[in-house]
């Protein structure tokens, strides 16, 4: 069986942020004060190049945190979550981290109090905790996304109360 993705998060919305709104926002307002103030070539030229100077920390850091990335697999051969973390600044490639199945007892969806509704999809400890591994807007969405992954991982899957019942 495949390994099953939990879920990706990577850098890029902020490294968008970063590099195209801080340095993007300074080249264009730096070029903007300049021509309105003086509209000829030579000094637009040199305000592009002293702008795009002072804006290149932005965007080489939006660079960076494009290519960070964090990954949850779950593969079913070892019976284990696996973490996948890269950091470019690490120097020393992706860091990976695995978590036994049988750590835990069952899956559960839950709706948890606060301003935005939305539904989380959490593993559950044997001691009856939960563990939020995913959100999800809808909760049709994560009531598919739970019995899916419930099937691939052979967990119970059980509803809030359920889960904080005493068994």
């Amino acid at each position: 069986m495949e390994p099953f993705l939990v879920f990706r998060r990577t850098g890029r919305t902020i490294a968008a942020v970063v590099a195209l709104g801080f340095g993007g926002g300074t080249l264009l307002l730096g070029l903007g004060t300049t021509l309105a103030s003086a509209p000829h070539v030579q000094a637009a030229l040199a305000a592009a190049r002293g702008y795009f100077l002072a804006a290149l920390p932005f965007f080489v850091g939006g660079a960076v945190l494009a290519v960070c990335k964090r990954e949850l697999w779950f593969v079913p051969e070892a019976r284990a979550f696996r973490m996948l973390t890269y950091r470019p600044w690490r120097f020393r490639g992706p860091r990976v981290e695995q978590a036994s199945i049988d750590d835990y007892r069952a899956l559960c969806t839950e709706r948890p109090r606060g301003e935005q509704p939305s539904t989380l999809v959490s593993l559950v400890t044997e001691s009856g905790e939960t563990v939020p591994i995913r959100e999800f807007e809808e909760s049709s969405e994560a009531s598919a996304f739970a019995k899916r992954f419930a099937e691939v991982t052979g967990l119970p899957l059980r509803t809030a109360t359920e889960v904080r019942a005493p068994e």
